[in-house]
C-alpha cells in the first residue's frame, strides 16, 4: 500500500524527493493502523480503492480524476482511528451514541488528512462519502450533485464491499443480493449513475 500512496502522491504533485516521501510514509502508516484494528475488516480499504477505480474508469474519468478517487478510498475510513475499538467490533446494533461516534469518523479523518496533504478532492471523498443523493447523509446533508464525484463514487464501492463482507454483527451478502441492494437505493441513497456502472463491472466480471 505505501508504494500505491507514494505513486498516487507524485501524480497529484504532492512534494518529491524526502518531504514527498515522508508525507508518503505518514498515509501508509496512517493506513496501516486503521487495518490492524480490532474490528476493523481485512482488505476492506482495498477492495473498496479496486472497485471504486473501476467505477471511476466506467464513467470515463480522467487521470487526475481517477487517482483521486484512488488515494480518496484508500484513506476514506482513516477518521475510524478515532473511533473506540469496542465500537468497531461491537457484535449487537450499535446505540445512537454509538452511532454518533461512529459518524464522526468523516470529519475526524478530514482534520487527520489535513495536517499531512494539501488535495481538497481527496478530503472532500473522505468528508463526503457517506452523503446521500436525496440529501439525508452526513456529516453536511449535501445532494445530488452537490456531492463531489469521487465520493459519490467511492460511497457505492464502500457500500457494497461493506454488504459482502462478514461483520461481527451478521453475515456477509452474496454478491448478487448486494447488488439488488445498491439498485434498490439508486436515486435515494446513491447517484443512479454510479450504480449503473457497478452493474456494468459485475456484469462483465460475470461473462468473463
Amino acid at each position: 500500500m505505501h508504494a500505491a500512496i507514494e505513486k498516487l502522491s507524485e501524480t497529484l504533485d504532492q512534494p518529491r524527493g524526502s518531504a514527498g516521501s515522508a508525507r508518503a510514509s505518514q498515509l501508509a502508516a496512517l493506513t496501516d493502523r486503521l487495518e490492524s484494528r480490532n474490528g476493523y475488516p481485512i482488505d476492506h480499504t482495498t477492495a473498496v480503492t479496486h472497485l471504486a477505480v473501476a467505477i471511476g474508469r466506467r464513467l470515463g474519468l480522467a487521470k487526475e480524476e481517477l487517482a483521486w478517487v484512488e488515494l480518496g478510498a484508500l484513506l476514506h475510513d482513516v477518521g475510524k482511528l478515532d473511533v473506540p475499538e469496542k465500537i468497531l467490533s461491537k457484535p449487537t446494533a450499535l446505540t445512537e451514541l454509538e452511532w454518533r461516534a461512529m459518524r464522526a469518523h468523516v470529519e475526524s479523518g478530514e482534520r487527520r488528512l489535513q495536517r499531512v496533504v494539501d488535495l481538497p478532492p481527496v478530503l472532500a471523498v473522505v468528508r463526503s462519502h457517506h452523503e446521500r443523493w436525496d440529501g439525508n447523509g452526513y456529516p453536511d446533508g449535501k445532494g445530488g450533485e452537490e456531492i463531489p464525484l469521487a465520493a459519490r463514487i467511492v460511497a457505492v464501492a464502500d457500500a457494497f464491499q461493506a454488504m459482502v463482507e462478514v461483520r461481527p454483527y451478521r453475515d456477509g451478502r452474496t454478491r448478487r443480493a448486494a447488488l439488488d441492494e445498491i439498485r434498490r437505493h439508486a436515486g435515494t441513497q446513491f447517484d443512479p449513475r454510479c450504480v449503473d456502472a457497478l452493474q456494468s463491472i459485475a456484469h462483465d466480471d460475470a461473462a468473463g
